[in-house]
């Protein structure tokens, strides 16, 4: 939106770079709202073996699952069940991805000011982490100590083999690449990445945020 001069700041026009005090007033243009109202963003629970984005290797895009029969609506009853909105044939972008051996969260937008909030290095994101077995007592001490920046390891309250990890985002496949590297066997579960949480979507079922 700055790129097109739509945003301005104390009622100058922004170009890139520019940064705003936190009492500046900003204002948008008309041009901006209309394109606020027309975005799209849209949550899914992406199985293991599909890629996060078209662009990937290994699997096939976790895209292809967006259709009408995998949209999933928390309405009990068929009668009063939504249908699936429809969905641009371009310009839904990827916010945040996954490896084809980690499952969960994946955000795709058109909204542009989201997608660069959710790929920004210090978003916070939740992950479980669902060990087969029950998991070693040093999991905690080795994932902190792998992954440095990690604000809480704590026990899931709902299951005693798995693990709830909060950290800043992590690099695609780096969460699998630590367990795997230890031989746990383990299923790893992006379930927040900032403010937008999984929820209840079923593996590979999508919903409009």
């Amino acid at each position: 939106m700055i790129e097109k001069g739509w945003v301005a700041v104390n009622g100058f026009v922004a170009i890139p770079g520019d940064r705003a005090l936190p009492d500046a007033e900003i204002t948008l243009s008309a041009e901006a709202h209309a394109q606020l109202d027309d975005t799209l963003t849209v949550i899914m629970n992406k199985p293991r073996g599909f890629t996060s984005a078209a662009d990937e290797f290994g699997g096939a895009p976790a895209m292809t699952l967006l259709t009408s029969q995998n949209f999933f609506t928390t309405e009990s009853s068929a009668l009063d069940a939504q249908p699936a909105p429809p969905l641009p044939g371009s310009g839904l972008r990827v916010a945040g991805r996954l490896s084809t051996r980690e499952m969960g969260l994946v955000v795709f937008t058109t909204d542009t000011a989201l997608a660069r909030r959710l790929a920004a290095a210090d978003v916070e994101e939740t992950w479980r982490i669902d060990f087969r077995e029950p998991p070693p007592d040093d999991a905690t001490e080795v994932i902190s100590s792998a992954l440095h920046n990690v604000v809480q390891v704590a026990n899931d309250p709902d299951n005693a083999n798995a693990l709830l990890l909060t950290t800043p985002s992590l690099a695609k496949g780096i969460l699998s690449s630590i367990c795997d590297g230890q031989t746990w066997r383990t299923d790893l579960t992006r379930i927040r990445r900032g403010e937008i949480a999984l929820g209840d979507v079923p593996s590979g079922r999508w919903r409009v945020l």
